[in-house]
């Protein structure tokens, strides 16, 4: 069994809710709509922040 490892980049996404409470959303635009579907977001904003997620994915 061998391991891949997997390197991106992201953008650090601010989500308001209905409630007016916020929360980050990391992990690219693939997770900001599932956020959007999970959750009563009202709006998203960029907070000028990226970072990078690595993670291990077995073949």
């Amino acid at each position: 069994m061998t391991q891949d490892l997997f390197v991106e980049k992201v953008k650090v996404v601010e989500l308001t809710l209905e409630d007016g409470s916020k929360m980050l959303c990391r992990g690219g635009e693939e997770m900001v709509r599932k956020s959007w579907d999970l959750w009563p977001v009202v709006s998203a904003r960029w907070t000028g922040e990226e970072e990078t997620m690595q993670w291990l994915q077995d073949e």
